[in-house]
C-alpha cells in the first residue's frame, strides 16, 4: 500500500451529484444521531468521511456526534506510515479518531472478530445509532456474485442493503450510503476533490481471494461484452433496485420511531401508506417480519384488515405488539399492554434556566416566566388554550401513546409548554 498523494485544502464545494444520498440519509442522520465510521485509508472510506464531514456540516449537525475508528492489523510493514498519515489527516480536519492497533498475525477470522470488538467499544461507550460503511456497488456486485457461487438465493444475491442490522454488531445499525457508486467512480471522486488514500497492493493480485478474482478477471469480461462502458453495473444496480422496490411492497416500508423510555417496548415502527392499498397478503408478511404470525388464526387476520379499512383512529393487540391508527398512519409498537394508560408521577421545580435531560426527555427552558413553575407529565384535567390535553392532542394530531409521555410546564392546571418530538 502506498500514499497517492499528500493532504490538500478539500474542495468538495458542490455537492449536488450526492443529493439523493443526502436526502435518503435525511430519513435517519438528524439532530443529535451518533454516527461511526471504520476507516482503511483506502479510497472508499476516505471519500466516505468527507462526504459524511460534510453532511454534517450542510445540516448544521453537531460534529462530536461524529466518530471516526481506525484499526491497524499490523500485519504489513506499511501499516505503521499509514495509522500516522490517517491520523494527520483527521487532526487537520478537527476530527477526532480512535486508533487501535494489534500485534498479533492471526487469521482473518480472528482479525475481522477482534477489528468488530473495537467497534462494539466505541458503540456501547458513546451510544452510537448507527455506523456507516464504505461498502459501493462494486463490492456489492462481487458479494453477489459470490453467494450465487455459493448456492444462495435471492436473500444471499441482495445481502448488502443500504440499512439493515449486522450480525456482528449490538445496538447498532449499518448504513451503506455510497451502493450506488462503483469503486472506480469513487476513485474518480477522490482524484477530483484531493481527498488522499491508499491504495492495498493485495487487491490487485487475482489469485490471493475469490472476491480478487472475480473483481479483477470476471468483471472486465463483462464488461467487454456489454453494449457501452458502464452499461454491466448500471444494470445490475437497476436490477438491485428493481428487486428492492418490489420487496418494500411485499413488506412494507417500517420506519423506525423514537420511544419514550417509559414504554418499555422492544420496537417501534411507523408506516404512512394509503390504506387502501393494504391487502391481507401485505399484513400477513409484515406480521411473519416482526415474528408475530405464530397462532394468527383466519378470523384475526380478517378483524386486522377490517380494522385498517374502516376505522379513522383505534388499536388492535396482537401476540404482544399493538397496531395503532392514528390520522391515517399506521403504528407498530411491541410492549405490554395497556401500555399507553401509564401516568408518570414525576415533578420538578424549574430553578433556572436550562437544556438538560430531564427523565430522559432534552427539555429547554429559556423563557425566564417559567421560573419557579412545575415540569410534570400531563394529568387528565389539564388544558391547554382553554382545551382538555386529550382533546388538543387530537387537534395536533398526536398519537395516543405518546399522549401520557410529553413532559408539560404547568401552572396550576394550565400547561404553558410541552416538549413533543416524535
Amino acid at each position: 500500500m502506498k500514499i497517492m498523494r499528500k493532504i490538500n485544502k478539500l474542495q468538495i464545494n458542490e455537492l449536488k451529484d450526492f443529493k439523493d444520498i443526502f436526502d435518503r440519509l435525511l430519513e435517519y442522520v438528524f439532530d443529535d444521531k451518533k454516527i461511526l465510521i471504520a476507516v482503511s485509508g483506502w479510497p472508499d472510506s476516505m471519500f466516505l468521511s468527507v462526504l459524511i464531514y460534510n453532511y454534517f456540516i450542510q445540516n448544521q449537525l453537531d460534529l462530536n456526534n461524529l466518530f471516526f475508528i481506525h484499526c491497524n492489523h499490523k500485519t504489513r510493514k506499511e501499516t505503521e506510515e499509514e495509522q500516522k498519515f490517517i491520523k494527520e489527516f483527521f487532526d487537520w480536519l478537527n476530527l477526532n479518531i480512535t486508533i487501535y492497533s494489534r500485534n498479533e498475525k492471526k487469521t482473518e477470522n480472528s482479525l475481522r472478530n477482534w477489528r468488530y470488538g473495537e467497534f462494539q467499544k466505541i458503540i456501547d461507550q458513546n451510544h452510537i445509532d448507527y455506523i456507516l460503511t464504505w461498502h459501493n456497488l462494486t463490492d456489492r456486485i462481487e458479494s453477489s456474485f459470490m453467494n450465487v457461487f455459493r448456492g444462495s438465493g435471492l436473500n444471499g444475491f441482495l445481502s448488502m442493503k443500504f440499512i439493515d442490522q449486522s450480525p456482528l454488531l449490538q445496538n447498532v445499525k449499518t448504513i451503506r450510503p455510497l451502493l450506488s457508486f462503483t469503486k472506480i467512480q469513487i476513485e474518480d471522486f477522490c482524484s477530483k476533490f484531493k481527498i488522499p488514500f491508499f491504495i492495498d497492493q493485495s487487491n490487485l493480485d487475482s489469485t490471493t481471494s475469490l472476491r480478487n478474482k472475480i473483481r479483477l478477471e470476471l468483471f472486465p469480461q463483462f464488461e467487454q461484452l456489454s453494449n457501452s462502458k458502464g452499461s454491466f453495473y448500471q444494470s445490475m444496480f437497476n436490477i438491485y433496485s428493481e428487486l428492492e422496490n418490489q420487496e418494500e411492497q411485499s413488506f412494507w416500508n417500517l420506519i423506525e420511531i423514537r420511544k419514550s423510555a417509559y414504554w418499555n417496548s422492544n420496537y417501534a415502527f411507523l408506516r404512512d401508506i394509503p390504506l387502501p392499498k393494504i391487502s391481507q397478503n401485505i399484513i400477513l408478511q409484515v406480521l411473519k417480519k416482526l415474528n408475530l404470525s405464530s397462532n394468527i388464526t383466519e378470523k384475526t387476520l380478517n378483524d386486522l384488515y377490517a380494522f385498517f379499512q374502516n376505522s379513522k383512529q383505534g388499536h388492535k393487540y396482537i401476540n404482544g405488539t399493538y397496531f395503532f391508527l392514528s390520522h391515517s398512519k399506521i403504528y407498530i409498537i411491541k410492549a405490554k399492554e395497556n401500555f399507553w394508560k401509564k401516568h408518570i408521577e414525576k415533578s420538578i421545580i424549574i430553578n433556572k434556566l436550562w437544556k438538560l435531560e430531564v427523565w430522559k426527555e432534552i427539555v429547554s427552558v429559556d423563557n425566564s416566566d417559567t421560573i419557579w413553575l412545575k415540569i410534570r407529565y400531563p394529568k387528565s384535567w389539564d388544558k391547554i388554550w382553554n382545551k382538555t390535553w386529550s382533546k388538543y392532542c387530537i387537534n395536533k394530531q398526536i398519537p395516543i401513546f405518546w399522549r401520557n409521555f410529553i413532559p408539560v410546564i404547568v401552572s396550576s392546571n394550565n400547561i404553558l409548554k410541552y416538549f413533543y418530538s416524535q
